[in-house]
């Protein structure tokens, strides 16, 4: 079933830094699946960072939360794999907007396997990308201490962040605003060489 409204004009096959080939696009509805799969993909070290606490198995009511989504309002992105065997769900961007549509806030989860082989990167550089077309105006986010690969990422993709002593976490932003895009990310990764 065709999904009113789905954005296809930002789906875009890429290659990360490792050779992975890519379909970034946005999240459907049937997704549940895929996503379901993913989580299976996670260790319980990576649930707890992206989910701050511990979660078993997510229920149907949670898969379908994260795959119905409301793309005027929301910028919603995984990382896809199709092979004989089908496709495959690598990662997730999930930017969910405040309800003026003027800041974000961020998320991104890539499984076990996956991790370190750019999918990350790749999410995250095509989500903002698509988030300053969208006429967003910031990005925010909250990351904990150990969470190093995606405050790694967070500071080559040119994010502020700080350090919240009340939280005992980071909290990262991104004014979009200020920013050429294609310029920081340059500069970023010329001064950070962390793996993401």
């Amino acid at each position: 079933m065709k999904i009113k409204n789905y954005p296809d004009q930002y789906k875009i096959p890429t290659t990360t830094k490792t050779g992975l080939e890519i379909l970034i696009r946005p999240i459907r509805s049937e997704d549940t699946t895929l996503l379901s799969a993913l989580f299976h993909t996670l260790s319980p070290k990576s649930i707890y960072l992206r989910f701050f606490m511990p979660v078993k198995a997510p229920s149907e009511e949670m898969l379908a939360k994260f795959t119905n989504v409301d793309h005027d309002r929301h910028v919603v992105l995984v990382a896809a794999q199709t092979s004989s065997a089908g496709e495959e769900i690598l990662g997730v961007f999930r930017l969910m907007c405040d309800p003026g549509g003027n800041e974000g806030e961020l998320a991104i989860v890539v499984g076990d396997p996956w991790q370190g082989k750019g999918v990350g990167a790749k999410l995250l550089e095509h989500g903002v990308s698509v988030a300053k077309k969208r006429g967003i105006h910031s990005i925010l986010g909250t990351v904990l201490a150990e969470n190093t690969t995606v405050l790694a990422l967070a500071r080559r993709q040119g994010l502020t962040i700080k350090w919240d002593p009340d939280a005992r976490s980071y909290s990262i932003r991104m004014d979009l605003d200020s920013m050429d895009l294609q310029e920081a990310i340059s500069s970023s990764k010329h001064k950070h060489s962390m793996p993401d």
